[in-house]
């Protein structure tokens, strides 16, 4: 067997879950929060519900061009696609950005 390093964590188990307050306002929670972010986090899952950009920056009260900036970054790390229909941006979720949000570790 190969040798193996433990390390003792000094945090609850439960530090990877945000606190009520951030949920209250983006609405996202869990792992995933934690990894790109409340807003971030947030816009992922309304990708997921099928949100143009201007309904995610109405959603997460934030300016058309921070949401820009927010799925620009989701597309470059392979969460999210875009097409451009007429005046509107569509986004759907890729796999990987599937398995995130379902907190599938085997995904890849």
């Amino acid at each position: 067997m190969p040798p193996v390093l433990v390390y003792p964590v000094e945090r609850s188990p439960d530090w990877a879950h945000t606190d009520g307050d951030d949920r209250a306002r983006t609405g996202a929670k869990g792992p995933c929060a934690a990894l790109l972010g409340h807003t971030r986090a947030a816009a992922l899952e309304l990708v997921a519900a099928g949100c143009t950009t201007s309904e995610l920056a109405r959603r997460l009260n934030v300016s058309p061009a921070t949401a820009t900036h927010h799925t620009a970054i989701l597309r470059e790390a392979g969460l999210i696609a875009s097409n451009r229909t007429g005046g509107s941006v569509h986004h759907t979720l890729r796999s990987l950005g599937e398995a995130l949000l379902r907190g599938d570790p085997e995904a890849g």
